[in-house]
Formats: structure tokens, C-alpha cells, sequence
């Protein structure tokens, strides 16, 4: 014995089929293209300021020097070696930056159109990767919030227009 629901809709319907619509392709026949020449390359290039992240990289790393949950790289610190006897108890580990600084965007992302002025951290290369691929986890590894990364942003704009920044 068959179910009923074995049978395609159509038969069980009694031969009524609905009408196929054939499928259209692409317009003209061409993918869109990623990169985009007239702006830059950029899908919102009035947002980008390339000389604020070439000097943002030039700052520390947000994690410099503080104490992590787990490990971030290889190079990061184990709290054992730590020569306070209060930090051995605490655990984790010291963060020890690895590969180059990189802007990073806190809040939403440089693809959906975040200005880069007020919006980027300097971050090493581990720190970006964890941020990245772990954002809604990284303030239980770094003790860092959203909220805290998003003033250091504001703060880091601030001391870039002090420092005679336009």
C-alpha cells in the first residue's frame, strides 16, 4: 500500500498540473563584475579614509598587554610563568601580539557601508581573525565588550583629528 503523499500533488489533484514557467537567465549573459573601477574598488568609497587606517595601524593593538581566557596565538603567555603569585591563581593568558596590525571595523562590517573614521581599531593579526570569526564570543576571551571596543573607536577618531588628522 502507497501512501498518499507519495504520489506528486499534480496526480493526486487528478491530472491537474500548474503551468511551468521556463527560467530566465542572466539579461546580458554576464556576471557582475567585484571590483568596480570608477569607485576605487570600493562599493562605498565616500566612506572610506585611507589615511586614517594607514595611521590607525601605526597605534598599539587593542589586546596589547592584557589577560586573556584562552589563547589567541602560539605566542600568547601561559599565567603560569606569571611572577605574581595572585596572577598564577587567576589563569589565563598574556596576550602577546603576532603578524602584522590591521584596521578593524567594530559595529557592522566595511561591506555593508561602515565609515572607517570612528568605526576602526588596531588590531594584530590574531586578534582580527578571532574578532572576525568569533564576534559574538571575543568579549568572554578578551573581557572586552562591543560597547568598550566601539569608544576606543570614537576615542582613536578623536586623537587622529587632534593630531591634525583631517
Amino acid at each position: 500500500m502507497k501512501l498518499p503523499n507519495a504520489y506528486p500533488k499534480s496526480k493526486q489533484l487528478g491530472g491537474v498540473r500548474e503551468k511551468v514557467r521556463p527560467r530566465k537567465g542572466l539579461k546580458n549573459r554576464k556576471r557582475m563584475k567585484s571590483r568596480n573601477a570608477k569607485r576605487g574598488g570600493s562599493s562605498f568609497p565616500k566612506q572610506r579614509d585611507r589615511a586614517f587606517t594607514s595611521w590607525a595601524v601605526t597605534q598599539d593593538c587593542v589586546l596589547a598587554g592584557r589577560w586573556l581566557s584562552r589563547r589567541l596565538s602560539e605566542n600568547d603567555l601561559d599565567a603560569a610563568g606569571a611572577p605574581s603569585f595572585l596572577l598564577r591563581t587567576i589563569g589565563g593568558f598574556w596576550h602577546v601580539c603576532w603578524g602584522d596590525r590591521t584596521p578593524a571595523h567594530v559595529g557592522p562590517h566595511r561591506a555593508r557601508g561602515a565609515a572607517d573614521r570612528g568605526h576602526v581599531v588596531c588590531m594584530c593579526q590574531a586578534a582580527h581573525q578571532e574578532y572576525d570569526e568569533h564576534r559574538s564570543r571575543f568579549h568572554r576571551v578578551t573581557h572586552l565588550t562591543e560597547k568598550r571596543l566601539e569608544n576606543h573607536a570614537a576615542g582613536l577618531a578623536l586623537r587622529y583629528q587632534e593630531t591634525g588628522g583631517m
